[in-house]
């Protein structure tokens, strides 16, 4: 998709972090951008400063976990804007989510919003996008967590020993974001040949997103509310440490959204699939598919 100026783009959860920056440079590509996010002060301020930098913007109010209100976005940008050109499903969170005890409200959320809020977007905008028949691009908002695993295999055998278990609780992060990949990776095989582009961004940490902090603070209190200080440390505290003592330590390269914006755009004019951030984060992607042909070495070997 070649042809940018003048279309229109929507960017779920763009009031701040990555989607605020994929937004900012939609509009400096001179598109219409719909700031689609649950927190509307903060839309619409996203909205004001891109029309203040010579953009064309709007904020419109949406909950990702609610079909309805998907649907809602959708009928307003067909009424008001003529329809969908580009859509960033990049709304999503961290939540609590441990796999050692029955903790069930920080699931839900997880998968609502950075799962069904992916199937919504997609249930709703696509029909529509394939219906008009134009020159189309849909980019879902993955993560390099839906590219790796936990790290802890070495040619394919898990390590055993006498020390205590610690567990973690990025299970929902890591389990959702594989399956924005899967999903992703499946559209691209169903949109083949028509006019309707698909990439999953997979992008690794980016300063000034707030992801973090703004899914600590703004949790639903139906999904538990506020994180603790405890459930933070357990859910994103140890990410850091834990890299570090599975692949080694690494020089620390700073990226900021606009960054990251401006490989989304690269991709939708030339038509690439995975969209990675960090290149020196490839060790971690080689580590996990390492193990998965280690596994069909271990097949192969097999004798009954």
């Amino acid at each position: 998709m070649n042809q940018l100026d003048g279309k229109v783009a929507v960017v779920t959860g763009s009031a701040s972090g990555l989607g605020r920056g994929i937004a900012e440079r939609f509009a400096q590509e001179k598109m219409t951008v719909v700031i689609a996010d649950n927190r509307v002060a903060a839309a619409e301020a996203a909205a004001q400063e891109i029309e203040h930098d010579g953009g064309r913007a709007v904020a419109i109010e949406v909950d990702v976990t609610d079909r309805d209100s998907v649907i809602a976005l959708a009928d307003r940008v067909d009424a008001e804007l003529g329809g969908a050109s580009v859509l960033v499903n990049n709304a999503g969170v961290v939540s609590f989510s441990p796999i050692s005890q029955a903790e069930e409200k920080g699931w839900r959320w997880i998968v609502d919003v950075n799962l069904f809020g992916i199937v919504y977007g997609l249930q709703t905008f696509l029909p529509r996008m394939i219906e008009r028949g134009d020159d189309c691009h849909i980019v879902n908002v993955a993560s390099l967590a839906g590219v790796v695993g936990g790290g802890g295999l070495q040619a394919n055998r898990i390590q055993l020993g006498s020390t205590t278990p610690l567990l973690g609780a990025m299970y929902g992060y890591m389990a959702t974001k594989h399956a924005v990949v899967a999903i992703s990776e499946t559209l691209a095989r169903d949109l083949s040949g028509s006019r309707i582009g698909v990439s999953v961004l997979c992008p690794s940490h980016h300063e000034s997103t707030n992801i973090y902090e703004n899914s600590a603070r703004y949790r639903p209190e139906a999904f538990g509310g506020p994180m603790t200080p405890e459930e933070i440390e357990a859910t994103v505290s140890r990410i850091d440490r834990e890299r570090e003592e599975t692949y080694g330590p690494r020089k620390k390269v700073v990226r900021f959204p606009d960054e990251c914006a401006a490989r989304v755009v690269r991709a939708i004019r030339e038509s690439h699939f995975f969209i990675f951030t960090h290149p020196e984060t490839r060790a971690a992607v080689e580590h996990r598919f390492a193990q998965v042909l280690a596994g069909f070495d271990d097949a192969t070997g097999f004798t009954p």
